[in-house]
């Protein structure tokens, strides 16, 4: 009995071992199934918050981009959802730290940059979706230093206006499937930020044209422009306007010697022509044309005017080979100071015309009237020590402006470029370690040549941002026009080699004379600034340099000028950049 028992059940056991195996396949499947929601769930969350990141940090990169544009230009005042007054279409941020919801600021930068990305920051509903898109102007946040330190750190550079950060937090309710089965919600929040500002970035500055609306950059009849050295970009054009540039008859612009190897380099222009137009030199794949490049800022905006010094003395009359006149004839030597009815050189039309021939000793020459060189005139820098800056700096003040006749520099005269003579021991050198570019011989001969400062406030560009280091190894400011000024032109006639040895500034700013809060011309209910013009006209011939950089509204070349550029790659200024910093 106990037999057939025992046989009964093995045979029962053996008949439902197989219902073990289902259960666990089974169980298997429900851990796989939630394994795979789960992946797809987690997936998609992980795609949206890379979304959501992105739409932060382009959002925040067009808010910074604001910024910049509001400290080249104007604040335009407009009304704001909480009474605030617009800061180039940003609200004010009065408050740091305030934040803003473009559910209802739905105008301002980011909040239009998100809503072309998806996210139109409406807001968050639990269990259904949406995105919130706010953002803020934290007075600070890890990893940039506060505003203190010499140097300053590049957020708050003195002189340039204060430009807070600005911090985007993006939100997003995702849908999700089997992750809401056991939340109990059928949407999870996703969230992201990104922290931008408008930084200072120390760059060397090519031929800078400042003016944002305007056909700015201008060569019209067989003109040339023959860029050497300096850095990658050696033309920058500002203008948003279709015909920023234009290249007229048989001119070019040749950079195919630019850059830091003397290999090429490339013209940056904000707005058009979007591809080169005939006349930009492209020899094989040297040089580059980009359009819609981002616009960068006035990089003497912190430079301040000079003071109206005392009354210059009347000027003296040399020998030849005394205090480095050149002239056989003899010269006029000039001293720094004011000067209220400014400088005529050349025996036609000017009040001192016994010479033809100037030379002026170191200092500030502060004009309150235009220097003109007359037909046949030349100007060339005196050996005496001055007031030790080693070059000169000529303030415009008010309308005055260079006026140079054609033929001014026509009588050539050689110059030792590594030696010089008297106080310019150095030749066109500030220091035995400044840099010449490669294509400048030991001896330059040129009928007017002036010198920019090496040292002092108008000299060393870095020392002029405030460092010291390098102190005085490269020139500085040349010309200085008087920023409250508006539509003044600055003529270089032709017919005379020339050197223009320093960086030239003619920009047209505001009434104050500062180089920050400028009005932007174009703009309805803005003051129309960037009005300036530097010329460069006539038959200026092959021997005509510019050893420096020129920065200015608006830059036009006629006739044959054939001047050569060379800029110095160490001549370096601070700009404002927009970054997306965290």
């Amino acid at each position: 009995m106990g037999i057939i028992t025992s046989r009964r059940l093995r045979s029962r056991c053996a008949s439902q071992s197989g219902q073990t195996t289902i259960f666990v396949l089974l169980g298997l499947a429900i851990f796989l199934f939630a394994a795979i929601a789960f992946a797809v769930d987690i997936a998609n969350l992980w795609f949206h918050r890379q979304a959501a990141q992105n739409v932060a940090d382009s959002a925040c990169t067009a808010a910074a981009m604001d910024m910049l544009f509001t400290s080249n230009s104007v604040s335009l005042p407009s009304p704001a959802p909480g009474g605030e007054t617009t800061w180039g279409g940003l609200p004010s941020p009065a408050v740091a730290g305030t934040t803003y919801d473009c559910a209802t600021l739905t105008t301002a930068a980011p909040c239009q940059y998100a809503a072309l990305n998806g996210y139109n920051g409406a807001g968050i509903v639990a269990g259904t979706g949406g995105s919130s898109v706010k953002f803020s102007f934290p007075s600070s946040f890890s990893g940039v230093p506060a505003c203190s330190g010499t140097p300053p750190p590049p957020i708050c550079l003195p002189g340039f206006p204060a430009l807070p950060t600005i911090q985007v937090n993006v939100g997003e309710a995702v849908r999700v499937y089997f992750a809401g089965m056991v939340s109990g919600s059928r949407t999870m929040n996703v969230s992201a930020q990104a922290t931008c500002g408008v930084v200072a970035a120390l760059v060397p500055v090519p031929l800078l044209v400042l003016d944002p609306v305007g056909p700015s950059l201008s060569l019209s009849g067989t003109p040339n422009i023959a860029i050497v050295g300096g850095p990658s970009t050696s033309i920058q054009v500002n203008s948003n306007n279709a015909a920023a540039v234009g290249i007229g008859g048989s001119s070019t612009i040749d950079l195919s010697k630019g850059g830091p190897s003397g290999t090429g380099s490339a013209l940056d222009v904000y707005g058009g022509p979007t591809t080169a137009p005939g006349g930009f030199v492209t020899t094989g794949s040297c040089c580059t044309w980009t359009s819609g490049a981002s616009p960068i800022s006035d990089p003497l905006a912190s430079l301040a005017a000079p003071s109206k010094p005392a009354a210059a003395p009347a000027p003296t009359s040399v020998a030849l080979g005394v205090d480095g006149c050149p002239d056989a004839g003899g010269c006029y030597e000039y001293v720094g100071g004011d000067y209220p009815s400014g400088i005529c050189v050349g025996k036609g039309g000017c009040t001192n015309k016994t010479y033809d021939t100037a030379i002026f000793e170191p200092g500030i020459y502060y004009l309150e009237g235009n220097l003109n060189l007359k037909s046949n005139s030349t100007v060339r820098p005196s050996t005496q020590a001055g007031d030790g800056s080693g070059g000169t700096m000529f303030y415009f003040s008010g309308t005055s402006s260079i006026s140079v006749d054609a033929n001014s520099g026509k009588s050539i005269y050689a110059f030792s470029t590594a030696s010089g003579s008297g106080s310019l021991s150095n030749g066109l050198k500030c220091t035995s370690t400044s840099t010449l570019p490669s294509n400048i011989g030991a001896t330059l001969s040129v009928g007017n040549l002036l010198l920019a400062p090496c040292t002092g406030t108008y000299g060393d560009p870095l020392v002029a941002e405030g460092l010291t280091d390098p102190a005085g190894t490269q020139r500085g400011i040349l010309f200085f026009q008087d920023r409250s000024a508006q539509n003044v032109t600055s003529g270089w006639g032709g017919g005379g080699a020339f050197a223009l040895v320093g960086t030239m500034y003619i920009h047209s700013c505001n009434s104050s004379g500062t180089g920050t809060g400028c009005g932007t011309a174009g703009v309805p209910g803005a003051t129309a600034y960037y009005t300036d013009t530097f010329s460069f006209g006539g038959n200026s011939g092959s021997g005509s340099y510019v050893l420096g950089n020129i920065i200015g509204d608006n830059f036009t070349l006629s006739g044959t000028p054939g001047i050569t550029m060379d800029l110095n790659p160490n001549a370096a200024y601070y700009i404002l950049k927009a970054s997306l910093l965290q």
